[in-house]
């Protein structure tokens, strides 16, 4: 019995190597000008390709697709946590946050703007430099987003029909209430319709990409009782990444990681306020395909199962709206 249990420790022994390589080491470094925090993530392609990332004011958190070996630089100030797949760093005293992806090498980097009455206090629990070398930076307003809003249908399209409702009125309505509030966030908004018309796929299209906006929001009812985001879907191995650069076709395979990330983002604010089902699925849709952007179409539940009164639309325009900021 005694030969037998020692035989198994030696095993279990023998086979922790192999745990520990099957995680991917995920490196933390970091750089600050003035109150301009530059946080830097490595690791190998796959895991920065295929992490998830929701930044908010209050805290970063990522998924990576493998278990992770987080290693951060010694001085970071904020609080970390890492667990299994999972990376959280909380944030105080940060007003904006900024995350995207580069490749070669790959990493993952976000850009926070702490508070300016804060930033010293930081900066002196990070680096201290010598008063001769510190160098303030000239101090730039924040630049407002440009967002595109498109209400689906119009005209002779009228879209699903209820008993009292077309589609095409509703998409509009909502349309112009987010409109409202994002531009009460400084935000720039432009619309493909302001009235009832008929636009054809091509025509929202040239719109938008004229105006170069930061994100392109379409808004659609969906025949489900279900709210669902959607951002394009196309066969990256079907075209040369050179040629899908200058096709209009696939135009947005060079924003999908952006756009796959404000579509998780709306998602979770959505889930949040109603606590019903909401999903986010890829399509090969033209629309989407085409937008020179981060874009996505955000489907709201069945206007033949539920009423859209003012205080309904509030809510998920709210909920939009945090959205966006939880992306940005």
């Amino acid at each position: 019995m005694k030969k037998l249990l020692f035989l198994c420790i030696l095993a279990l022994l023998a086979a922790l190597p192999l745990f520990a390589a099957d995680k991917k080491e995920v490196s933390l470094r970091f750089s600050q000008n003035d109150n301009i925090m530059r946080i830097v993530l490595g690791s190998d392609d796959n895991s920065i390709k295929n992490a998830s990332i929701i930044a908010t004011p209050s805290s970063i958190k990522i998924e990576f697709p493998d278990l992770i070996d987080f290693k951060k630089q010694q001085d970071f100030i904020f609080e970390t946590s890492s667990k299994d797949r999972f990376l959280s760093i909380m944030l105080k005293n940060v007003e904006d946050v900024k995350s995207y992806k580069l490749s070669a090498p790959a990493r993952i980097v976000i850009d926070l703007r702490i508070s300016q009455k804060n930033s010293n206090n930081i900066k002196a629990t990070t680096v201290a430099k010598p008063k001769q070398e510190a160098v303030k930076a000239a101090e730039k307003p924040v630049a407002s987003k440009v967002i595109f809003l498109d209400a689906g249908h119009g005209g002779y399209d009228y879209g699903i029909l209820s008993k009292d409702t077309k589609e095409k009125d509703l998409d509009l309505i909502i349309t112009k209430d987010l409109n409202t509030a994002l531009s009460k966030k400084e935000n720039k908004t432009f619309l493909t319709r302001k009235i009832d018309q008929s636009l054809s796929i091509g025509e929202r299209i040239t719109l938008a990409n004229s105006r170069k906006p930061d994100l392109f929001i379409s808004i659609h009812s969906s025949f489900s009782n279900a709210f669902i985001v959607y951002t394009a879907a196309f066969d990256e191995s079907a075209t040369e990444a050179s040629a899908r650069s200058y096709s209009l076709a696939t135009i947005q395979s060079r924003h999908i990681e952006k756009s796959r990330a404000l579509a998780k983002a709306v998602g979770k604010a959505l889930k949040d306020e109603f606590k019903g089902d909401v999903f986010t699925r890829e399509l090969p849709l033209p629309l989407l395909s085409s937008i020179d952007s981060a874009a996505i179409l955000i489907e709201y539940p069945s206007i033949q199962l539920n009423a859209y009164d003012q205080k309904m639309r509030d809510r998920m325009v709210g909920a939009i709206v945090k959205g966006i900021q939880y992306h940005e």
